[in-house]
């Protein structure tokens, strides 16, 4: 099974697909070799206008049609993701870096969101009543309108289509501009889901940076907008578009703690930290990177979690001899590798270095690899533990009692995901309350599923509603109250 590789891949406007006719332009490289694939060109202004143009033409017509027929409209799209799912796999690989396998879960996750979007007619009803004689009242779900959602490198396919499936079955159109790092992948998916035969204009695809992302989210003619991207980047799309009344759902970055208390089962919580710090490079918003251990359990945790780290194999993701790949790009290999420097040039001690990391298999030098690395000995409150490195990192605290432990984990800007590794009902109880975060993992990894809401909190999310569970039924409609005499 071949990766489909789009030497230039092209926007989708207005129904058509087209070379942006911008100036600028970015290469697109295999992360395993550093070899050239592609270039992606660039939306000029021009570009994002049309498309939004495009996606406020198609609204009337769309947002017409009854729920159950979107409804057919995603069914059809997840049908045809289901038959290309290993080559859409395959592209994932080569465009993002991560394994097959974790491809292959990315894929996965996909078709479980199209399914969970599929089901709104389950919660889609209005509420009515009687509220005098002879008058009712009932409260209709009405679409907001032409929608715009910026993804990220590390999801290039699942994102793009949960924020497709859900805007589309609540009867909006959408605008995409997904990451200009891996933009191959999301292209293979959206050309997947033009198959189904969506009328023109109500998904429209652009490519492009910084400058793509102001114009789309500002556009006056966008109503609602959805980001997953680092803290900084999360917080200006919220202000720029809330400045404006736009509803936003802006998703930022992590520094997620993983508390190993002292009666943990420890091959259990090793096992559970090496899977969650490592699992596709490091380069999930949901990685537990800030381990904080009791002092009776320390030494132990800290060596199994090397030796079991030592394992893992990296190289290239389409090698099935690997089970951690490359990062997606040169930049995050300089970034992630200087983070590590200036950590050790802080007072941290690399007791595993990934730094120089030799990848097998067919995957070569030029590749953008950092082994699995653990750093102990880190400042707690420092700069080397307070940035977000999405990188396979993990810094290890100590901690003397349990408060203390909560304390540390809670010392944080960010609040995405927490974990506590224990035996103790008590003492998953004490943490569950005392965290600060919104997804906490009791003895597991709080990665929620697609039906359940993710609850990112602190400057890991601005806005009022989240993505996942029922959230973006709330986001993508509105309510109008209809009062009626009869």
């Amino acid at each position: 099974m071949n990766a489909r590789v789009e030497e230039q891949p092209r926007h989708l406007i207005g129904g058509q697909w087209r070379a942006g006719s911008g100036t600028a332009s970015r290469d697109v490289f295999d992360p395993a070799t550093g070899t050239r694939i592609a270039e992606v060109g660039f939306a000029s202004d021009s570009d994002v206008d049309d498309a939004v143009s495009a996606a406020e033409q198609a609204f009337g017509p769309w947002s017409a049609l009854s729920l159950n027929r979107r409804v057919q409209y995603v069914q059809r799209m997840k049908s045809l993701v289901q038959r290309d799912a290993e080559e859409l796999a395959h592209t994932v690989s080569l465009d993002q870096g991560k394994t097959l396998d974790e491809a292959r879960g990315e894929v996965g996750r996909l078709m479980e969101a199209m399914d969970c979007a599929a089901a709104a007619p389950m919660f889609f009803q209005s509420a009515s009543g009687n509220i005098a004689a002879g008058l009712d009242a009932r409260h209709v779900r009405i679409p907001v309108g032409v929608c715009a959602a910026v993804t990220p490198a590390n999801f290039p396919v699942m994102n793009p289509a949960q924020f497709t499936a859900w805007s589309l079955v609540c009867g909006n159109t959408l605008v995409l501009k997904v990451s200009e790092q891996d933009p191959l992948a999301s292209t293979h998916l959206v050309r997947i889901l033009q198959e189904a035969e969506l009328p023109d204009g109500v998904l429209n695809l652009v490519h492009g940076g910084a400058d793509t992302v102001r114009r789309l989210v500002t556009h006056p003619s966008v109503a609602a907008v959805s980001c997953i991207t680092s803290t900084p980047v999360a917080k200006a799309i919220y202000v720029a578009a809330s400045a404006e009344g736009k509803r936003v759902q802006a998703n930022g970055g992590a520094k997620n703690p993983i508390v190993v208390a002292d009666d943990a089962d420890l091959e259990a919580a090793a096992s559970g930290i090496v899977a969650s710090a490592y699992g596709m490079a490091g380069q999930r918003c949901l990685a537990g990177t800030r381990i904080v251990a009791l002092d009776s359990v320390y030494t132990a945790l800290v060596d199994r979690v090397v030796e079991l780290a030592s394992e893992l194999v990296v190289g290239g993701g389409r090698d099935p001899k690997t089970t951690m790949g490359p990062v997606v790009s040169a930049g995050s290999k300089q970034r992630i590798e200087e983070y590590v420097t200036s950590a050790v040039g802080g007072g941290a001690r690399a007791v595993l270095d990934g730094r120089g990391v030799v990848p097998v298999g067919e995957a070569t030098s030029d590749g953008y690899f950092v082994g699995p690395t653990v750093l102990v000995d880190v400042e707690p409150g420092s700069s080397a533990d307070c940035t977000e490195v999405f990188g396979p990192v993990l810094n290890v605290h100590r901690a003397d009692s349990l408060d203390s432990a909560i304390r540390m984990a809670n010392d944080t800007e960010f609040g995405n995901a927490a974990t506590i590794y224990t035996r103790s009902g008590s003492t998953a109880r004490a943490f569950e309350e005392g965290s600060t975060a919104g997804n906490v993992g009791v003895n597991a990894f709080p990665a929620p599923p697609m039906n359940m809401t993710m609850g990112g909190l602190g400057t890991s999310f601005f806005g009022d509603t989240h993505i996942c569970g029922d959230g973006p039924l709330h986001f993508y409609t509105d309510h109008k109250l209809v009062v009626s005499r009869w």
